[in-house]
């Protein structure tokens, strides 16, 4: 997939099941490596990021196991390496969440540097302080090396943010410490949720799960299991977004809806109506957006927020969905500095946008969006968001270098054919 190519202007219509949750899966892959047999793991997307993920989780001597399209089994009963090298941790920024297990198996693991998405100032700081409470030390050099007389419980351990990467490689390290570890201000969000409940699932001791505040009390051994990864919320949100901009009507099944609500509470300000059947979403068709006003008859916002506030990864989302609605909505963005920065590729698109600053843009709404030549920038849910904007603006619109999105969305060509879109891959 270099470019995909958008025939806009189709209201998409039809019923999908959502993608399974990358977040989820890329932190389990890591966690299996604790288990003392072998695990398999259900409903897991083959995008580009999990195979990057299994690479590594091979080239440390585990084994891995296709079991037809979306279940893999994995063994590390055989786990023999502790080094990632930086030409396998650059393809894939949740490498860094092998280094808890690694710690727990051999005392020792090293890391180059990292990739992912070019987001701005990514600091590590949450979650090397969190490890470096149960006891392990961190020498930056060339990459991380880290090493641990043996990893031991703390409690408490405040992290200075709520970290979800730093939180589940917390988890993840102190399951197997000894003694008891309490995380406060840990992150939240329906794939550390997912985490908690795979790890108990196959004999963890975790509580408090989906509280800013877990209970780990460290055990001994891991058994093996079966596990099915949860729907992805962002792929639900963006098909939300994918209706209410093309007034088209879509059913989301098996969507999981109290991951949901407070998400549609934020959609609900740009007069989205989303509504509840059962474990199903329905998105009706035909709906107007308007940019509502605060209580105080003011603009209001958008906003960023740690779980179970509004996710950074859908700000793109929100972004367009904002561009089509009346009136004026600000956009927020606080987590990342460059992540905004994709809406020169809406303007291009005549986008009824202002980028008020690095972290806040204003929508002067409805636009009129028109096919153009785009570029997908470097960020996957910016690239995403520009794909979504592709289905309403009239005409043709070609997003070039789009082979990014196929890290969470690698079927989203076919995906969004069944629903209507004419859309395909670009040569």
């Amino acid at each position: 997939m270099s470019s995909i190519k958008i025939e806009g202007g189709v209201p998409l219509k039809g019923k999908v099941t959502p993608m399974p949750n990358k977040n989820s899966v890329l932190k389990i892959i890591p966690a299996c490596l604790l288990a003392d047999e072998r695990v398999t793991l259900h409903n897991v997307p083959r995008s580009s990021s999990v195979r990057a993920m299994l690479r590594i989780f091979r080239r440390l001597g585990g084994k891995v196991s296709y079991l037809g399209n979306s279940s893999i089994r994995l063994n590390a009963v055989s786990l023999n390496k502790y080094i990632i090298s930086e030409d396998l941790a650059k393809h894939e920024r949740a490498s860094f969440m092998f280094l808890g297990p690694l710690l727990s198996r051999f005392g020792k693991a090293e890391i180059g540097d990292s990739g992912g998405c070019k987001l701005g100032n990514r600091p590590l700081d949450a979650m090397f302080q969190g490890i470096r409470g149960l006891g392990v030390e961190i020498d930056k050099d060339n990459g991380y090396k880290l090493q641990t007389k043996g990893l031991k419980g703390s409690e408490p351990i405040w992290l200075v943010e709520a970290s979800v990467t730093g939180t589940e490689n917390l988890i993840i390290a102190a399951v197997k410490a000894k003694g008891r570890t309490i995380i406060y201000n840990s992150a939240c969000e329906p794939h550390t949720q997912d985490l908690c409940n795979f790890l108990n699932s196959i004999g963890a001791k975790i509580s408090g799960v989906g509280s800013n505040k877990l209970v780990i009390d460290g055990v001994q051994k891991l058994s093996g299991g079966e596990w099915s990864i949860i729907p992805d919320h962002l792929d639900i949100g963006g098909y939300i977004v994918a209706a209410a901009i093309t007034g088209g009507e879509i059913l989301i099944e098996d969507a999981i809806p109290e991951h949901m609500k407070q998400i549609l509470n934020y959609f609900a300000k740009l007069n989205v109506r989303v509504e509840i059947q059962g474990e199903n979403l329905l998105v009706p068709g035909n709906q107007t957006l308007n940019c509502n006003k605060n209580e105080k008859g003011n603009i209001d916002k958008i906003m960023d927020q740690p779980w179970p506030g509004y996710p950074v990864d859908l700000i793109p989302q929100a972004v367009v969905l904002a561009s089509m609605a009346k009136g004026s909505i600000r956009i927020y963005g606080n987590m990342y500095e460059t992540q905004l920065l994709f809406i020169s590729e809406l303007l291009k698109m005549h986008a009824e946008l202002m980028l008020a600053d690095s972290h806040q843009i204003i929508s002067f709404g409805p636009s009129n969006l028109t096919g153009s030549v785009v570029d997908a920038t470097s960020i996957l849910q910016c690239a995403h968001a520009i794909v979504l904007a592709g289905l309403a603006a009239n005409g043709t619109t070609i997003v070039r270098n789009a082979d990014i999105v196929s890290r969470r969305y690698p079927d989203i060509v076919k995906r969004l054919k069944t629903l209507g879109a004419r859309i395909e891959i670009g040569r």
